[in-house]
C-alpha cells in the first residue's frame, strides 16, 4: 500500500476525507458505468449511495472494495492510495444483499471464517466471535446453521462476519432488500446503532430513499454514473440541486411552465423564477400542498390554484387527493384524523403552497 500526500494526486481536488474518491471512473466499452466520481467520507461517517438501478452505486462500492477494477481515478483511505491494492489487503468489511453465508457452517464458524483467513489466534478469534454475536443480538444461536435462522437473523450473521475482522471501512450493498418492510425498518435502525457505537466509517448502497434519509449522515444521489448531489438528508430533501434529485428523493408534483422576467407561468399561476428564461419545470411536494375550500388570505406568501377533486385515496396515515387544476393534475397529502370525511370527486377546492416550498429548474 503506497502512502500518498493529498497534493500528489496530480490534477485532482485534494483528498479531504478518511475515504476519498477522486475522478473514479469505470467504463465498459463506450458506456460509463461510473463517470468521474469525486467525494469525501469523514471518519466515522455513514454515507448512502442512493439512486435507481443502473446508476453506478454498486459499481462504485465494488471499486472501493477492490472487487471491480477502475478505469481511472484514485481511491484514498487515510492518506494511502489503495487503487491498485487487492481486496484482501484493503481492510474492509463487506455485507452483501444475498448474505453469502456458508450453509454447512454454523453461526460461529460463519462469523469466524474471516479471522481464520487472517490467521488470528484461536483464543482471540473465539473472543472476537463472542463479542460480535453479542453485538448483533444472536447469543444462543451460535450452533445454528443459516437454514435454521430467519432472514433478519441471517443478515445479522453477515453483519457480524464483516465487523469481526475490525475493518476500517464497512461496505453494505443493498443489505436489506430481501427483508419484509417491518424487518427492514428494524434492521436499518440496528445497523445505524451498531455503526455509531463502533464509530466505523461506512458506505450504504440502496435504492430506497427512506433508508438513505433515516440512517445516514450524508446521501450521495447518483444518476447515469454521475454524482448529482452530496449532502445531509435535510439538504438533499429540502434543497435538491437538480430536478432529478427533487423527483427521486420524496414524492413530487411536476408542472411545466415558461419563465420570463423572473416569473414562471404554470397552470395559470405565476411563481418566482429568478435567473430562468424559457421552458422550466416547477416542482412542489404533495404534503406541502394544502387543500381548502377558501383561498389563502392576501399577503400570506402562498401560491393558490382553484381546482376540483379527481380522486381521493385513504392510505391509513395519510389522505391523498388528486386535483384537476389549471389543466394539470396535482396531488395533495395530509395526515388523517379520526372521524374525518373524505371529499368526493368533483368537489371544488383551493390548492395552496408556500413560496419557499417551490423548486424551479430548467426543463430538460
Amino acid at each position: 500500500m503506497m502512502s500518498i500526500r493529498p497534493d500528489e494526486i496530480q490534477g485532482l481536488k485534494q483528498a479531504e476525507g478518511f475515504l476519498s474518491l477522486r475522478g473514479l471512473t469505470r467504463r465498459y466499452g463506450n458506456f460509463n458505468a461510473v463517470d468521474d466520481l469525486n467525494l469525501d467520507v469523514a471518519k466515522g461517517e455513514l454515507v448512502a449511495f442512493l439512486g435507481p438501478s443502473g446508476c453506478g452505486k454498486t459499481t462504485s462500492l465494488r471499486m472501493i472494495a477492490g472487487l471491480a477494477p477502475s478505469t481511472s481515478g484514485h481511491i484514498v483511505v487515510d492518506g494511502h492510495d489503495i487503487t491498485g491494492v487487492p481486496p484482501y489487503r484493503r481492510d474492509m468489511g463487506l455485507v452483501f444483499q444475498s448474505y453469502a453465508l456458508f450453509p454447512h457452517m454454523d453461526v460461529a464458524r460463519n462469523i469466524a471464517f474471516g479471522l481464520e483467513m487472517r490467521k488470528v489466534g484461536k483464543a482471540e478469534a473465539q473472543e472476537r466471535v463472542r463479542e460480535a454475536i453479542a453485538l448483533v443480538r444472536l447469543s444462543g444461536k451460535e450452533q445454528h446453521r443459516p437454514a435454521q435462522l430467519s432472514g433478519g437473523q441471517q443478515q445479522r450473521v453477515a453483519l457480524a462476519r464483516a465487523l469481526v475482522v475490525r475493518p476500517s471501512i464497512l461496505l453494505l450493498d443493498e443489505p436489506l432488500s430481501n427483508l419484509d418492510a417491518k424487518l427492514r425498518e428494524e434492521m436499518r435502525n440496528e445497523i445505524r446503532d451498531i455503526q455509531k457505537r463502533l464509530g466505523i466509517t461506512a458506505i450504504f448502497v440502496t435504492h430506497d430513499q427512506m433508508e438513505a434519509l433515516t440512517i445516514c449522515d450524508k446521501v450521495a444521489v447518483m444518476n447515469h454514473g454521475r454524482l448529482e448531489q452530496l449532502g445531509t438528508p435535510l439538504d438533499i430533501y429540502e434543497h435538491p440541486s437538480t430536478a432529478f434529485v427533487a423527483g427521486f428523493v420524496g414524492r413530487i408534483n411536476r408542472l411545466a411552465g415558461t419563465a420570463s422576467g423572473g416569473l414562471a407561468e404554470v397552470a395559470g399561476v405565476q411563481v418566482a423564477a429568478p435567473g430562468f428564461d424559457g421552458r422550466v419545470e416547477v416542482m412542489v411536494r404533495p404534503h406541502r400542498v394544502s387543500l381548502s375550500a377558501y383561498a389563502p388570505p392576501a399577503g400570506d406568501d402562498r401560491y393558490a390554484l382553484a381546482g376540483t377533486v379527481a380522486r381521493a385515496t385513504f392510505a391509513g396515515d395519510i389522505l391523498e387527493y388528486e386535483v384537476e387544476a389549471g389543466g394539470v393534475l396535482m396531488k395533495s397529502e395530509a395526515a388523517t384524523r379520526g372521524g374525518e370525511g373524505v371529499l368526493a370527486p368533483g368537489t371544488p377546492v383551493i390548492l395552496s403552497w408556500h413560496r419557499r416550498d417551490t423548486f424551479v429548474y430548467a426543463a430538460s
